[in-house]
Parts: structure tokens; C-alpha cells; sequence
């Protein structure tokens, strides 16, 4: 099963998205920032097949990730998870390759669904925006 990269400084919110994914035999990382991310990035062996992104974080936030991960062509499919964004903020992630922005308060099974097109890796086109 794919193996899902979860960045985000709040605790909770890592929980939430830990425990919705594995009920779907998903693997999870977790890292709180940026720089903890891109540290797991280095460190493994393999790429996670997915990351789910904050925006607000302390260190390196979401927007300085995408940025990184552009510079580095690191092309592993990313969902931006905030709670609140500015139109300016989601569409800089949209065109530093971020494949969507989505709300926090995003229903479980819209979540699923958009992890399951990102994995099919289809174009961003395909993929709903929801709740912004």
C-alpha cells in the first residue's frame, strides 16, 4: 500500500490524518515542519507516493517546502491542508506544484477520494478543490 508523508506543526491534526489513512492501509510519516520533512525525505529510501501539507508552520512552512521541492524536482504528488488561505497563498501552491488546496475541515471521504487521484496520478485538472 502507498506510503503518505503528513506535514503539519499541530499534533492533532497529524492524529486526525493518521488515524482517517491507515483505516485505508496506508503507511504514514509524519513531520512537523518543512525542515523535519525534507530530513525523512533525505533519510529514507524511498519517496512517499503522497504528501499531505499545512501552510502555517513554524521553521519552513508549506509554501518554503513546495518551493525546496521544486528547486529539487521532487515531483511526489502534494495536497495542501489548511485552514485558512488566502486565494493569493493557494494559487502560489498551485503553480509550485501543489496538485490542490483543501480546506481542514475537509470531509473524510473527499480527503480519501483526492489521496486516491493523486496516486493515480491524475492532472491537476481532475482534481476538485473543496472548501476554500
Amino acid at each position: 500500500m502507498a506510503t503518505i508523508l503528513v506535514i503539519d506543526d499541530a499534533a492533532l491534526s497529524r492524529q486526525v490524518l493518521r488515524k482517517i489513512l491507515q483505516t485505508e492501509g496506508y503507511t504514514i510519516w509524519e513531520a512537523k515542519n518543512g525542515i523535519e520533512a525534507l530530513e525523512i525525505l533525505e533519510k529514507k529510501q524511498k519517496k512517499p507516493d503522497c504528501i499531505l501539507l499545512d501552510i502555517l508552520m513554524p521553521e519552513m512552512g508549506g509554501v518554503e517546502f513546495l518551493t525546496v521541492m521544486r528547486q529539487r524536482e521532487l515531483k511526489i504528488p502534494t495536497i495542501v491542508i489548511t485552514a485558512d488561505i488566502q486565494e493569493t497563498t493557494r494559487i502560489k501552491c498551485l503553480q509550485l506544484g501543489a496538485m490542490t488546496v483543501m480546506h481542514k475541515l475537509v470531509k473524510p471521504n473527499e480527503l480519501r477520494d483526492c489521496i486516491k487521484k493523486a496516486l493515480e496520478n491524475l492532472p491537476p485538472s481532475e482534481i476538485y478543490e473543496s472548501n476554500i
